[in-house]
């Protein structure tokens, strides 16, 4: 099985002049847990997690400030051609839960380990 077939949505983003709140009220509207920053010209820049947000709200960061402050400017991602088992040890490598899936150099979604360990374990249950 491929990380072309976890990617279910499309994906969920913000520009990087917007601010925190952004991200907050795209996370809860989409019911995902990361959204993809994106530079005005539609190129990803950096991630923001529901970890970042706690880490945010603990450091009382105003969720004003603007993404491109406090989003994650390394971008770990996945090919559409990579196995899941590649991805999963990727994840694990680099200690994330949500990685952006690419496709000729778009990123074109986003899986979170929960897809990883459902694809992994149902592969496993029922061959």
């Amino acid at each position: 099985m491929k990380v072309k077939d976890l990617v279910k949505n499309s994906v969920i983003s913000c520009y990087i002049d917007e601010p925190i709140e952004c991200a907050i009220a795209k996370m809860y509207a989409a019911n995902v847990g990361s959204v993809v920053v994106l530079d005005r010209s539609g190129n990803p820049v950096g991630i923001v997690t529901e970890r970042d947000i706690v880490r945010f709200l603990a450091q009382e960061i105003d969720l004003k400030t603007p993404l491109e402050k406090v989003a994650r400017k390394t971008l770990i991602t996945a090919s559409v051609e990579d196995s899941i088992i590649s991805a999963a040890v990727k994840m694990i490598e680099h200690n994330i839960r949500h990685m952006p899936v690419v496709d000729q150099g778009k990123i074109i979604g986003v899986i979170s380990i929960r897809d990883v360990l459902r694809a992994l374990l149902t592969t496993e249950a029922f061959p």
